[in-house]
């Protein structure tokens, strides 16, 4: 209940903040001016429990002012100034009783979580019985026990888990090495089929610059992967030194490891033996020093009663001094248990890191394999894409060429000129080209689309590269003419090696008869060096001897198709007939030999005359070129570029999940091995329990034989009290014996226990240096494995360009080979890229069954994964729960303690309340007089500025009567007089009501100019809800 009114009280003290600062802004606002000055108003307090300042001429009572005389504008401006300084009393008092409240109602909370915890503590102490807390000992006990179990289950679970990841990694490996053998297939096979690519090539008798290109390439290819391999064998070399060099170093640190564990284990052995003498000889020399004190007072017949109390403390100290031992020996059973679990966990440990160890080895084989794989099927995709996109583009660029369109009328003149030469058929034959010329041909030579080739060519000297490709585009144009003609069923022309040798010689004939009428030469035609050809037409055309480029004889070639046709009327067509006549495929015979061979060559005859030749030949050699103008064997070879490029991508694919996969597989094997190197960092760094619980024992032995000495003599000083003098004497000069004797002893021990502990220290540090050296070494990854598979890759690199090179040589080697050797290559290179790929096929599926053992062992490694993590998990538990079961044992033991510590807390709570609500209680009635003092400041200004305004609006109306006017009065919404107007002037009169203002200080009476009268009188809001609500707070009890 307290809670809810210290909540009520605030939000009263927010709304009547928000109230207050309302208001006074409207003690602000604006009215018009007096003129008269400003007159000092005598102040007056009142003794009548007002709290406020009263003005002059002003009665104030509980929140009600009476005016006893007319007020000045002075008297207003004191009302409004003490009105506005009350206002901001409230507020500032509000803002201070809110922080109070806060204050009060967090003392209140720490109350009742001080209770709580009493009421805890109280619960504990009940609890705290001998029964409950050796129960509580005892699960404590349980739940070490249930932690240590499973903590060797987890370990055993790391190695069942070690030794699946183990055969995982096998298998892995077993995989990988089958993909390796894969890659390497692959790789042949893809030479394989380049060397069947080229055997064709050779056999068609195209691509000859390509062939040497690609024999090039290799020899290239295979000196770069030669050099490679030869730094993988060298990088190999020394990796394999620095492995040697670190197994060594870590063998001789292990070596010096052990026999410097054997020196500090002897060392703390001498130390806690150190130890144990200094704390008996220290024992023995106060013992010697109590019983000569005691003996001297037995025989001086003094002390007895401290006599006696030595043997009964020295009986007391004896009992806790068998009672330590009990506890040390105990403790040093626990400790040999704790080390033995530390050895043995170290062994497991070190035997999984070793299989670790290898496995991530492997793995990072695996990915340096997968890596360079990856790398090079990625090239080799780009290779397959790049050649599908060049076939690509070159398939369109063919089908984007043009050749001359023949209108039908030329078609059927010429048909019939063929037929009947004729003069009539002739000028028929010229009308129709006329007329095809003058129109469907005008400005043809921007739009024919040729092969563009910016290679330079010197006419006199062409290459038979160049007069090959220039002979294929004349042939393909004149075919295309021919069959616009003739139909499909004409026989194409084709371009042969013995037609363009015959070409390039006849040339060279024209060349050294240098002639330069531009007349056919029989003698140069018939002399071309070929008996696999006869010429059968030639048409000459001249040109320029200076150098041009294959894409202006493209286009000169173009334009001779065409223009031999406008230009042919005065040599009756010759040229024309000869170059496009028909030969049916039917006619020549399936079993026919003979080929119609075409061929385009240029000449320069010593005196720089230029000629092109275009001539047909009769044609027994069937050395045939293919066209490069024919698709069909092109769009042949883009369905094997993209048989290949499927196969490059799809390994490229598996090249980069398989790369993924040993990336992975490596994180997780380095990171494996890195966790168990760091346990064993730990549990290795991790000093023994023993040494050091032997070394208590020790001296908690010697201190009980101390103790047994020291009640031996006491017990003897108590008989000697009732013994002779001489037997006293005889007492005191042999317990000084034994005390000069202790003393030597003692100073004898404290030197062997500084020596000891510095030999210590020294063999600890020095230990402990050496197993960090250790710990570095073990840390850096072996190398040989990473350069063991960058050299395989470079072997397997620099085998497969020697297999390439061998093929691009065979392939060169076949240029020049007759047409049986070649078929023959061609059938071979076919037969081994079968072969190959059944080899390859075969790979693959013994991969396959390679991937189904790793998926197996793999499944199991999870599953020993999920068995391991649950382990993990309930250790979690078992802690958090030995946790709690430590707490609550410490809570039971100390039970008194805490409840004390709750009380004593509980009490500073509550006097912490108690003066916090007394502050509250304090401010409230401080806010409470401030309200009243506020009500009454409003209730004094209001009157006061009340009776100022009435007085003004008679002194008006008094002003208008005795000027001889007619006040007229001035009413505001409700019908209240606001002031007065002469009716005697309403036509130049400003309606003016009387207002009042602290700003401006003059007052303004009515000005003449405006029939508009506009009353704005402002009042002040009345103050509801003054007396707005707040319950003092109910002392708590």
């Amino acid at each position: 209940m307290g809670k809810k009114l210290i909540k009520s009280t605030a939000i009263g003290v927010a709304t009547l903040s928000s109230f207050v600062i309302a208001n006074g802004v409207h003690a602000e606002e604006a009215v018009n001016p007096p003129t008269s000055p400003v007159e000092s108003p005598e102040v007056s307090l009142t003794a009548s429990g007002v709290g406020i300042e009263t003005v002059s001429g002003v009665i104030v009572t509980n929140g009600t002012a009476v005016v006893t005389e007319t007020p000045t504008e002075a008297t207003v401006d004191q009302a409004a100034t003490i009105k506005t300084a009350a206002d901001q009393a409230v507020t500032d008092q509000t803002a201070v009783v809110a922080d109070a409240t806060v204050a009060e109602e967090a003392t209140a909370e720490a109350v009742d979580t001080a209770t709580g915890a009493v009421a805890d503590a109280e619960a504990s102490k009940a609890e705290a019985t001998d029964e409950n807390i050796a129960k509580a000992e005892e699960a404590v006990e349980d739940t070490k026990t249930a932690i240590s179990e499973a903590e060797s289950n987890a370990n055993q679970a790391a190695q069942n888990t070690a030794a699946a990841e183990a055969k995982v990694d096998e298998a892995q490996a077993t995989v990988n090495s089958d993909q390796a053998a894969i890659d390497a297939q692959q790789t042949v096979v893809d030479n394989a089929k380049t060397a069947v690519d080229k055997a064709q090539k050779a056999l068609d008798g195209t691509g000859a610059a390509a062939i040497i290109a690609e024999r090039d390439d290799a020899q290239s290819d295979l000196t770069q992967a030669q050099s490679d391999e030869t730094k993988a064998q060298s990088d190999l070399t020394k990796a394999q030194e620095a492995d040697a060099k670190k197994a060594s170093d870590l063998a001789n640190a292990k070596e010096t490891e052990t026999v410097q564990s054997a020196t500090a284990n002897e060392t703390a052995s001498d130390l806690a033996q150190a130890q144990a003498d200094a704390t008996k000889a220290a024992a023995d020399l106060v013992n010697a020093n109590t019983v000569v004190d005691k003996a001297q007072k037995a025989l001086d017949g003094t002390g007895a009663a401290a006599i006696i109390a030595e043997r009964d403390d020295a009986q007391t100290d004896l009992t806790q001094a068998q009672a330590d031992e009990t506890k040390a020996q105990s403790d040093f059973t626990k400790a040999q248990a704790a080390d033995a679990k530390k050895a043995s966990d170290i062994a497991s440990l070190t035997q999984a890191q070793t299989q670790q160890q290898a496995t991530a080895n492997q793995t990072a084989a695996a990915l340096a394999q997968a890596q360079a794989d990856a790398k090079t099927k990625a090239a080799a995709k780009t290779v397959a894409d790049n050649k599908v996109a060049e076939l690509t583009a070159n398939i369109a660029a063919f089908d984007n060429l043009t050749t001359p369109t023949l209108s039908q009328d030329v078609i059927d003149a010429y048909k019939k000129f063929a037929k009947d030469d004729s003069q009539v058929n002739k000028d028929a034959l010229f009308d129709a080209i006329n007329t095809w010329y003058t129109t469907d041909m005008v400005g043809y030579t921007k739009t024919m689309v040729t092969p563009v080739d910016t290679t330079v060519v010197d006419p006199a000297n062409m290459t038979e590269e160049q007069v090959t490709a220039l002979s294929h585009y004349y042939v393909h144009i004149g075919n295309a003419i021919r069959k616009q003609i003739w139909g499909a069923n004409n026989e194409d022309f084709v371009v042969t090696k013995d037609a363009v040798q015959a070409a390039m010689q006849i040339a060279k004939n024209y060349t050294v008869e240098n002639d330069n009428t531009g007349d056919h030469s029989y003698t140069a035609l018939e002399n071309d060096g070929n008996t696999n050809v006869n010429y059968a037409s030639e048409a000459i055309s001249y040109i320029s001897s200076k150098t041009t480029t294959m894409t202006e004889l493209y286009r000169k070639i173009y334009r001779m198709s065409i223009d031999t046709w406008a230009g042919d009327y005065n040599q009756d067509y010759a040229h024309i007939t000869n170059e496009f006549w028909t030969r049916s495929i039917s006619s020549s015979g399936s079993s026919s030999t003979t080929k119609l061979s075409g061929a385009f060559v240029t000449s320069v005859t010593l005196d720089g005359f230029g000629r092109s030749h275009e001539i047909q030949f009769l044609d027994n050699g069937g050395n045939t070129i293919a066209s490069p103008y024919d698709t069909t064997a092109l769009k042949a070879q883009l369905a094997t570029a993209k048989t290949t490029q499927a196969q490059a991508t799809a390994a490229n694919t598996q090249a980069q999940s398989t790369l993924a996969s040993a990336t992975t597989a490596n994180q997780q094997a380095q990171s494996a091995l890195q966790a168990t190197t760091n346990q064993l960092t730990t549990l290795k760094a991790t000093a023994d329990q023993t040494p050091a619980a032997q070394a208590k024992l020790t001296v908690a032995t010697a201190t009980r034989q101390a103790a047994e000495t020291r009640l031996a003599n006491a017990q003897q000083a108590v008989d000697n009290l009732n013994a002779d003098v001489a037997t006293k004497t005889k007492a005191l000069e042999d317990a000084k014996a034994v005390q000069t004797q202790a003393v030597a002893t003692d100073a004898s021990a404290k030197q062997a226990l500084v020596q000891a502990t510095t030999a210590n220290d020294n063999a600890q540090a020095t230990l402990t240096a050496t197993r960090a050296t250790i710990a570095s070494l073990e840390a850096i990854a072996d190398q040989t494995p990473a350069a063991q598979a960058k050299l395989a890759v470079a072997t397997v690199t620099r085998q497969a360009a020697e297999t390439r090179l061998t093929n691009a040589q065979q392939a060169v080697d076949n240029l020049n080979a007759d047409v049986a050797t070649k078929t023959k290559a061609f059938e071979a290179a076919k037969t081994q890229l079968a072969a190959e790929e059944a080899k390859l096929a075969q790979l693959k599926e013994a991969k396959s069954t390679s991937e189904v053992v790793l998926a197996e062992a793999q499944s199991k490694v999870k599953a020993l994964k999920a068995e391991e993590a649950k382990i993990v998990d309930e250790i979690t538990v078992l802690k958090a729960q030995l946790t709690e079961q430590v707490a609550k044992l410490a809570a039971l033991k100390n039970a008194d303690q805490v409840l004390a510590d709750a009380q004593a807390e509980l009490a500073k709570a509550i006097e912490a309340h108690t003066a916090a609500k007394a502050t509250l209680d304090t401010e409230i009635d401080k806010l409470d007089q401030l309200l009243k003092n506020q009500r009454d400041a409003k209730a004094q200004y209001e009157a006061v500025k009340e009776a100022y305004t009435q007085a003004q609006i008679v002194a008006q109306r008094q002003a208008i009567n005795d000027t001889g006017g007619q006040p007229i009065a001035i009413t505001d919404k409700v019908g209240k007089i606001a002031g007065y107007f002469d009716g005697n002037q309403t036509a130049g009169t400003k309606l003016q009501p009387i207002t009042y203002s602290r700003v401006e200080k003059y007052r303004q009476l009515p000005q003449t100019g405006s029939q508009e009268s506009l009353l704005v009188l402002l009042g002040y809001t009345a103050l509801a809800g003054l007396g707005l609500g707040y319950a003092k707070k109910r002392r708590r009890g």
